[in-house]
């Protein structure tokens, strides 16, 4: 028998249109408060099965229906559960039975006192309430032969999933509860769940203790490990995940880069750090988690699986997840804002598909003198390095006054001080013809005159950009002055440089998509 807890939060995993599918085999359904009646309608209206529930310390607009003297809650006596009119079955302050599975389930929800609000307790309060519940009890011990099977509350007991505000304070007395009429499983929601790794079961004598916060299935013959419902829900979670990496595949037919993780090796090429730093544990943004070291090419740009071979490793991290088991920290490289996966790309996938904020890594920052920003992909570090490499390079050199930078761009790094190192050495071959050493600026003004400017004045008459698609006029430059160097070994220090460009676009080069398809010239020529 599967049983089905919700609380606090609507789950969109449950208020989808594949609850029916998703959870055919849940018998029973369980709220432990804080969720508005229409919620638990909607669930009873897709399953057909029985919910019982609680009211926590929010949404009460309906506590007066079935209660409608709740000034004076305390004083009641224990009584039969109130049915109302919505097909949801409120058990606050109550014992019933199934009539199906034959569990019996005690009810009593409200949180700790903490500003006199409606549906607040005292422990003392708590405890009379408890009592109040001993009477029923007793004739389910006398038929059935126990107490209870399923305590459901709102508030956590003291010390188990509480937290230390005196809203989320938990009760001492459940503790006594728990030994004296040792329920299976006690049920309780009113505290948040964000992390992958926060606990939500825990084990009390005789007692399984649970946080359904969101959801949580339970398996009452097998418990939360190894039962259908989790392999199935994993499975599901998978092909769901693998869908939106296909998904994310095929917008990266129009933008690659929107679609693909960051290398890391890639990354750090680019900035080039050149300290290390350990920062130890951190809670760090799953969003702010954007490459890998080296699983890159398994997962897409938000870590959604790509290939087949992830499902087995995938699935029973997406179980352990399922069934609160605590996962080791993942290991991450931090560069400015951005973080890397060195151990734990799984992990990351998981936690992003089921919608966690934060994941626990164990953090070593590489620093480099360029800051990054959080969210940049490639495009934006790489144009962010040219920027830095090119305003250092000026600052440097004074390069600015000297010759119009602003028409010298490159796309790939390092060629800022490539061409720093040319005009060096143009100075040092202009000093030695002059025979007095040459100043920088004049070399620099040379260098632009009767090198840089006839290389691009080349390559513009000869259109040679069209053959080299997304490069720049100083991108060949480099490469025109490196291939005209090793020609010049080759055949002489006389090799011309305008033979020197063609035969580097005729070696190199594209051709342009009109002369490939002449043949479709000739037909339109007819």
């Amino acid at each position: 028998m599967i049983i089905l807890a919700v609380s606090d939060h609507i789950d969109p995993q449950v208020y989808s249109y594949s609850i029916k599918p998703r959870f055919e085999q849940v018998q029973c359904v369980i709220g432990a408060g804080d969720l508005d009646i229409s919620y638990y309608e909607y669930i009873i209206s897709c399953l057909n099965k029985p919910l019982y529930f609680v009211f926590g310390n929010h949404n009460l607009k309906n506590l007066s229906f079935y209660r409608p003297t709740s000034e004076t809650y305390v004083n009641w006596h224990a009584r039969k559960p109130s049915y109302g009119g919505f097909g949801s079955v409120c058990i606050d302050g109550s014992v019933v039975k199934d009539k199906k599975s034959g569990l019996i389930i005690a009810g009593l929800g409200g949180s700790r006192r903490y500003n006199r609000g409606e549906h607040q307790f005292t422990e003392i309060q708590m405890m009379l309430r408890i009592i109040k519940l001993i009477p029923r009890m007793a004739v389910h011990r006398l038929i059935n032969g126990r107490w209870v099977d399923i305590f459901v509350t709102h508030a956590p007991p003291a010390g188990i999933h509480d937290r230390e505000d005196p809203c989320h304070r938990g009760f001492g007395c459940f503790h006594w509860f728990m030994k004296a009429f040792k329920p299976r499983y006690l049920i309780h929601g009113h505290v948040h769940l964000y992390d992958l790794n926060a606990q939500r079961q825990t084990q009390f004598h005789k007692t399984t203790i649970l946080n359904a916060y969101n959801h949580i299935a339970i398996d009452w013959e097998k418990g939360m490990k190894n039962n259908i419902y989790i392999n199935n829900q994993a499975e599901q979670d998978f092909n769901r995940a693998k869908l939106h990496g296909w998904l994310e595949s095929l917008r990266g037919i129009v933008n690659p880069q929107a679609a693909q993780l960051l290398a890391f090796h890639d990354i750090k090429t680019l900035l080039k750090p050149d300290r290390e730093k350990y920062l130890g544990m951190k809670a760090v943004p799953i969003k702010a988690i954007v490459g890998s070291e080296d699983r890159y090419r398994d997962f897409s740009r938000h870590f959604f699986p790509r290939r087949e071979h992830l499902r087995n490793r995938w699935m029973s991290i997406d179980r352990a997840y399922l069934t609160d088991i605590i996962l080791p920290p993942i290991k991450l490289l931090k560069i400015g804002d951005l973080y890397f996966v060195r151990d734990g790309n799984h992990r990351v996938s998981v936690a992003l598909a089921q919608g966690v904020v934060t994941i626990d890594a164990e953090v070593i920052e590489l620093t480099s003198d360029l800051h990054i920003s959080a969210g940049a992909d490639r495009e934006e570090i790489l144009t962010a390095v040219l920027a830095w490499e090119r305003s250092n390079v000026v600052e440097q050199t004074n390069l600015g006054s000297i010759l119009p930078v602003e028409n010298i761009a490159f796309t790939t790094p390092g060629r800022w001080h490539e061409l720093l190192n040319h005009i060096e050495g143009h100075k040092y071959y202009l000093s030695l013809e002059r025979s007095y050493e040459v100043q920088f600026p004049e070399a620099a003004r040379s260098w632009y005159d009767n090198l840089y400017s006839k290389i691009t004045d080349i390559v513009r008459s000869e259109n040679l950009l069209s053959r080299f698609p997304g490069r720049t006029e100083a991108d060949l430059y480099i490469w025109i002055i490196k291939h005209w160097h090793s020609l010049k070994e080759k055949c002489g220090e006389e090799y011309p440089l305008d033979k020197a460009v063609s035969e580097y676009a005729e070696s190199h080069g594209k051709k342009p998509k009109f002369q490939s398809m002449s043949w479709l010239k000739k037909l339109f020529s007819r």
